[in-house]
C-alpha cells in the first residue's frame, strides 16, 4: 500500500479555542457535497487520515454542516439510522422535498442501499437498494421531472463501469438505462443536461484503466440512445479533467438549472504514464449549453490546483460571484504517495481575486506559498536547460545531493504540482500554459530555486 501523506499548513492549524467554534474537518478527499441553501452546506464522507497509523487511511461517514455567514464548519450526528462510510458517493438534492439523497461511492461494507437526509429535522433514513454497489465518482444530471440521469462509477477493483440508471425521487425508483457506448465505462466524469432537446451530455473523467477521456457522450432521454455528442466551444482537449471540484450554479436549491456547470481544479491529461507527472489544473471553467451547443468559458487559470476537492457558489455583496474550494489531493509522487488537504478557498470572480480561509485568525487572506516572488533569487547551484522550453527541462544539482520534493509555482505563486522523491531529472511542462514558472527543490539540508519560461 502506498504512503499517504496528510499535510495540513500553518494556515489550518486550530488552536483549542477556536477549535470549539470552528470544526473544520481534516484534510480529506472524495467527499460529496450540496449547496443546501444560504445558510448551510452540507460536506459528506470521503478518505481521510487514520489517527492510530500515519502511514494508513480511512473511509469516514462524517458529515459537517458549513455556515456561509460566519465561515464556520460543525461536524453534526443525525438521529435515524447511521451513514454509511463512503468515498466518492454522488448526491442529489430534491428541491420537492427538500431532501439530500446520497447515491453510490465506494463503501467499506456491503450495502446497497441509498440514504436520504433531511436538513430540517436532522435525520437520516435508509432507503430501498441501488441496483448497483460500489459506484464511486458517479456522474449525475438532472433530466427533468424530479428524475436524475446516473452514469459510470469507479468499481471496487479500480476498474470502471459503462452502466446508466435513471432515479426518479418520486417514487424512489431505478431504471436501468442504455449503457455508455462503444464498451466506454468513466469514473469522475461531468453530466449537464440540455432539458429543451431532451439530451444528457457526458465528457471528461477516467476510463477503465484509470487515462483521461476524451470524449463527449449524448443521451437521448426520450429514445434511451447514445450517439457521440457536439465538440464543446472554447475547451482545448488537453485541459479536459477527470476528479474536477464539479459546482452547481448558485440557483440551484430553488430553481434546477442544469445546462449550466462550473469545473474547478481536477486530474488533466499528461503525456507520460508516470504518477510523477499527474496534471493538476489550476483552471475554472464555465461550461454552458446555448441552442443546443455546448460553449466553455475560462474563467480563472489560477485557481489552487487540487484533485477530489468539492465546491460551491453564491451570490454576495454587491453581486459579486464566489466560488468556494475545500479538501481535495493537492500532490501525487513519483512513487504515488498522495498529499491531500484540508485548505478552505474562495475566489471572486467579479474581483477576481483568491484568497485562503485562515482559522487561526478567522478570517480571508492571502494564499499560503512558501515562494515570496519579490526576493526571488535563483540559486547557482541549480542549472536548468533548455530554457525557454517547449515542453521538458532537466535540470542538474551540482551539489549532488538526494532531492526529497520538487515543487513547481506559477506566476502567480500557486503551487501547481508537487513530486516526492523524484526519480528522474526532468520535469514536464507540455501541459502548462505559457508564462514564467519558479522551481523549489529541496534536499535535507537545504533548498534550491530557479526559474523556467514556458513558450
Amino acid at each position: 500500500m502506498k504512503q499517504i501523506i496528510s499535510t495540513i499548513s500553518f494556515l489550518t492549524i486550530l488552536s483549542l479555542s477556536v477549535l470549539a467554534q470552528n470544526q473544520i474537518p481534516s484534510p480529506r478527499y472524495g467527499t460529496a457535497v450540496v449547496h443546501y441553501n444560504d445558510t448551510a452546506v452540507y460536506i459528506y464522507g470521503g478518505v481521510v487520515q487514520n489517527n492510530s497509523k500515519s502511514n494508513n487511511t480511512t473511509t469516514t461517514n462524517d458529515l459537517y454542516q458549513y455556515n456561509p455567514s460566519d465561515c464556520t464548519f460543525k461536524k453534526i450526528v443525525p438521529s435515524g439510522d447511521e451513514l454509511p462510510l463512503v468515498n466518492r458517493a454522488s448526491p442529489i438534492y430534491d428541491p420537492r422535498t427538500k431532501r439530500i439523497h446520497f447515491m453510490g461511492g465506494l463503501r467499506t461494507v456491503a450495502d446497497n442501499a441509498f440514504y436520504s437526509f433531511d436538513p430540517q429535522a436532522y435525520q437520516t433514513v435508509k432507503k430501498g437498494q441501488q441496483p448497483f454497489s460500489q459506484r464511486g465518482g458517479m456522474s449525475c444530471a438532472y433530466r427533468g421531472s424530479h428524475t436524475w440521469l446516473l452514469s459510470g462509477g469507479q468499481l471496487a477493483d479500480g476498474t470502471a463501469s459503462g452502466a446508466v440508471y435513471e432515479f426518479n425521487a418520486t417514487t424512489e425508483v431505478f431504471t436501468q438505462k442504455a449503457d455508455i457506448p462503444q464498451g466506454t465505462a468513466l469514473y469522475g466524469h461531468t453530466s449537464i443536461s440540455d432539458t429543451l432537446n431532451n439530451k444528457v451530455y457526458i465528457f471528461g473523467g477516467l476510463n477503465g484503466s484509470g487515462t483521461n477521456n476524451f470524449s463527449c457522450y449524448q443521451y437521448n432521454t426520450q429514445t434511451n440512445s447514445w450517439d457521440f455528442g457536439p465538440s464543446i466551444q472554447n475547451y482545448p482537449v488537453n485541459e479536459w479533467v477527470a476528479g474536477a471540484a464539479n459546482i452547481q450554479p448558485v440557483n440551484c436549491y430553488n430553481t434546477i438549472n442544469p445546462s449550466e456547470i462550473f469545473l474547478a481544479g481536477g486530474q488533466k491529461y499528461s503525456t507520460t504514464k508516470s504518477t510523477s507527472s499527474v496534471a493538476f489544473s489550476s483552471n475554472l471553467y464555465q461550461i454552458k449549453i446555448f441552442n443546443g451547443n455546448m460553449i466553455a468559458t475560462l474563467l480563472s487559470n489560477n485557481i489552487p490546483p487540487i484533485i477530489d476537492g468539492v465546491g460551491w457558489m453564491t451570490v454576495e455583496n454587491t453581486n459579486d460571484t464566489v466560488f468556494y474550494m475545500f479538501g481535495g489531493i493537492n500532490s501525487i509522487s513519483s512513487t504515488g504517495d498522495t498529499t491531500f488537504t484540508n485548505n478552505f478557498y474562495r475566489y471572486n470572480h467579479t474581483t477576481n481575486q483568491i484568497q485562503q480561509y485562515d482559522t487561526t485568525q478567522q478570517v480571508w487572506g492571502s494564499l499560503g506559498t512558501s515562494i515570496n516572488e519579490t526576493e526571488f533569487k535563483s540559486s547557482i547551484e541549480l542549472k536548468i536547460y533548455p530554457n525557454p522550453t517547449n515542453d521538458k527541462v532537466k535540470f542538474d544539482l551540482q551539489t549532488n545531493e538526494k532531492i526529497k520534493t520538487i515543487k513547481i509555482y506559477n506566476n502567480s505563486g500557486l503551487l501547481i504540482q508537487q513530486i516526492t522523491n523524484p526519480t528522474e531529472t526532468e520535469i514536464n511542462f507540455t501541459n502548462t500554459t505559457s508564462g514564467l514558472y519558479f522551481i523549489r527543490i529541496e534536499t535535507e539540508k537545504k533548498h534550491y530555486l530557479g526559474k523556467v519560461i514556458k513558450e
